[in-house]
């Protein structure tokens, strides 16, 4: 008996008609030389420019002012951060494990370069391997 999809049982509704069975199915149809132009385009932007001002906003504004809640304060942030990506609230759960430690950090240490070099760091890196799988041809 297959097992249920979560996002069909938990998240029943975001519409998902047309999101295929795999993580590249949206871009499928689309011409190579597109793909790439539009991955170079958003690169500088969805790839660093704006996890960097979620960063500046949550941790480097956000963080501070909540600070008299002492040891709760990284939890909240690091749960409105994780919450705010309402899009794909599949996704919360994992934001809240993997970015904790980075608001902890950046908490502890008070110092904002921490989550900086992770979260824009990482999706500059993530987004950069994708521009060039779809440059050469990797993806399916």
């Amino acid at each position: 008996m297959p097992h249920p999809q979560p996002r069909r049982t938990f998240f029943t509704w975001i519409p998902f008609e047309g999101a295929g069975g795999s993580a590249t199915t949206y871009i499928d149809g689309y011409p190579r030389s597109q793909l790439v132009t539009t991955m170079l385009i958003c690169l500088p932007l969805t790839g660093f420019s704006l996890p960097l001002i979620e960063e500046y906003y949550f941790r480097g504004f956000l963080l501070p002012r909540i600070a008299y809640l002492r040891w709760a304060a990284p939890v909240l942030n690091t749960v409105l951060f994780s919450v705010y990506h309402f899009w794909a609230p599949w996704t919360v759960l994992s934001k809240i494990v993997f970015m904790f430690p980075a608001v902890w950090l950046v908490w502890r240490k008070h110092d904002l370069r921490i989550s900086i070099g992770m979260h824009p760091g990482t999706c500059l890196l993530m987004a950069t391997i994708g521009t060039i799988a779809i440059i050469l041809g990797v993806t399916p």
